[in-house]
């Protein structure tokens, strides 16, 4: 079953990498920040390394972070399907970590030692915390767009979670015949399936709201116990 993971991996890197190219995307979810509140509606917004107008009729936070489907108008872009930007993803993003990566116990603690502040250290404690609850990560960099993902095995199956910066956050269930997808966006979805013949096993692609990490990381070192 590992190895289907390793499958599912390759697809959501592929698909990660052919759909990250152009910075408005109508199709898939991508990261914004929230600058600044110009009116009720209007927002700046921090798109890639353009701030951009924005319109939204939903409250927008001030120094937040969001996926979001965008779409560019004549004066403004247009953002739709707003969730939540993973917490896990940003706190990746900060961390300096070039390469793949499939972390074991002597990883960790390797990363542990070198880690140069807090938030570093804080990040790599969370990860030795989530393999003594038998919860695995893999960090996966391809042209400095990092991904993360976190895998446990249940009973005959694998659960997983993933989160990409230019498809947002997928969990789903890998068994030896079969791998269930469940994504919060319908476009991901069908980008998933379209994908879905680079492998030699059954995908079933499902939407999903709350798409929830396997393991939480705490912001507090005095809560970690290794």
């Amino acid at each position: 079953m590992l190895s289907n993971l390793f499958k599912i991996g390759k697809i959501l890197k592929e698909t990660n990498r052919l759909n990250g190219i152009k910075e408005f995307n109508t199709q898939i979810p991508i990261k914004i920040e929230v600058i600044k509140e110009i009116n009720p509606i209007t927002y700046k917004i921090k798109l890639g390394r353009k701030e951009v107008d924005t319109k939204s009729s939903i409250p927008l936070e001030i120094g937040k972070k969001y996926f979001a489907i965008v779409k560019e108008k004549k004066n403004y872009v247009e953002i739709s399907n707003l969730k939540e930007y993973s917490k896990l993803l940003d706190k990746l993003e900060k961390i300096p970590i070039s390469t793949n990566i499939h972390l074991d116990k002597e990883k960790i603690i390797k990363h542990l030692s070198n880690s140069t502040d807090k938030n570093e250290f804080l990040f790599f404690a969370n990860i030795l915390l989530a393999l003594q609850k038998k919860i695995y990560h893999i960090f996966i960099n391809n042209k400095n767009n990092k991904a993360i993902m976190q895998y446990k095995f249940n009973k005959n199956k694998i659960k997983f979670y993933a989160c990409y910066k230019f498809l947002g956050e997928i969990e789903g269930d890998i068994t030896p015949t079969k791998i269930t997808l469940y994504t919060p966006y319908q476009n991901v979805a069908n980008l998933l399936i379209n994908n879905s013949n680079e492998i030699d096993i059954d995908i079933e692609v499902f939407i999903k709201e709350n798409i929830k990490e396997l393991y939480e990381f705490t912001n507090s070192l005095i809560d970690i116990k290794v």
